[in-house]
């Protein structure tokens, strides 16, 4: 293991005030604490005579309720408080930097939001060193990143033709909800100990994020180990509530997990469409009022998807997303 300040040089961002700036579109990108889009909040004009951070730098929060939330910058960017900046003291691939990104935000259950941030002791975490990081990490490649899983999906223009309706039912028309397993009733592992241990899913606001651990198939029954392309819907979680995903690997859900196995026959693309709409619902639901039992069987969803998604080529979307990809 090796402090991150034997890795990475430490710099403490430019703590510019988000409101004092003067937005401008095709600007400088301005990073929060913000976990989503890279932390970019907006595009914002120079500031005064003051330049900003070089593309390539790592920025993590410092603070906040997503902090070490950690990313590579692809543009020049100034920072907002509480924002560190991470360059590479010896040569990393960018498979290598996302590697310590993670493992960074894997440090966050030592500290707390508006508590014990780390402002102080973020040069003293302990990552693996450069000689040790995994060979998949090394061999890597970016520009073929998801691409074997999205080829090796059911990713087909659906054959199935629905006549467009704008009539609504409950949940529970389209889907049977099956709950998940609750923690007590497995052993868990960070570590996934042979092939017979799989993703052990929780509720998360982000689906990368809705496993950190993994459970034997062989503690669980049968019907409690779901394979890939199952819709999932969390339903616990003040910020992870009602958001739902079609899984990309076999899994086993916990207890504040739901999953909706169709009614009828459903094409990838139509559970991606529910999905989106089941989420489109956490207006109606909060960390008291739970998307539980008889309320969530009684979300009202189209009854059928609109021709545009039933009659979709993810191939398309797959290539655009490679293009898109080698641009890196």
């Amino acid at each position: 293991m090796s402090k991150l300040n034997k890795l990475f040089s430490v710099s403490y961002g430019n703590k510019f005030d988000y409101n004092k700036m003067i937005p401008r579109r095709d600007g400088i990108a301005f990073i929060s604490r913000s976990s989503k889009n890279n932390g970019i909040v907006d595009y914002v004009e120079k500031y005064q005579n003051i330049e900003p951070f070089e593309s390539g730098s790592v920025t993590v929060a410092l603070g906040g309720t997503y902090l070490l939330s950690a990313f590579i910058q692809n543009q020049p960017f100034y920072t907002a408080q509480n924002i560190a900046v991470l360059t590479p003291l010896v040569e990393m691939s960018k498979a290598e930097i996302l590697y310590y990104c993670t493992c960074l935000g894997m440090n966050r259950r030592r500290y707390s939001a508006f508590g014990r941030e780390a402002n102080v002791t973020l040069s003293d975490i302990e990552l693996p060193d450069i000689a040790d990081i995994p060979a998949f990490v090394k061999s890597f490649s970016i520009s073929n990143y998801g691409l074997e899983l999205l080829r090796k999906s059911s990713f087909k223009s659906s054959t199935i033709s629905y006549k467009e309706t704008n009539k609504c039912v409950p949940l529970s028309t389209l889907f049977i909800c099956v709950n998940g397993v609750p923690s007590s009733d497995v052993s868990r592992s960070t570590i996934r100990k042979s092939e017979n241990w799989i993703p052990y899913i929780r509720p998360s606001y982000r689906q990368e994020t809705s496993f950190v651990e993994y459970v034997s198939k062989s503690d669980v029954p049968a019907n409690k180990s779901f394979p890939s392309g199952t819709l999932y819907v969390s339903t616990d979680g003040q910020g992870s509530h009602t958001y739902s995903y079609v899984s990309t690997t076999e899994f086993v859900p916990n207890s504040n997990v739901t999953v909706l196995l169709p009614n009828r026959k459903m094409s990838l693309q139509e559970k991606l469409y529910y999905a989106h709409c089941i989420t489109g619902n956490r207006y109606r639901f909060s960390y008291g009022r739970k998307p539980k039992g008889v309320r969530l069987e009684n979300i009202e969803l189209p009854e059928y998807p609109p021709e545009y998604v039933t009659s979709l080529n993810i191939n398309h979307v797959v290539n655009g997303f490679h293009d898109a990809l080698a641009i890196l």
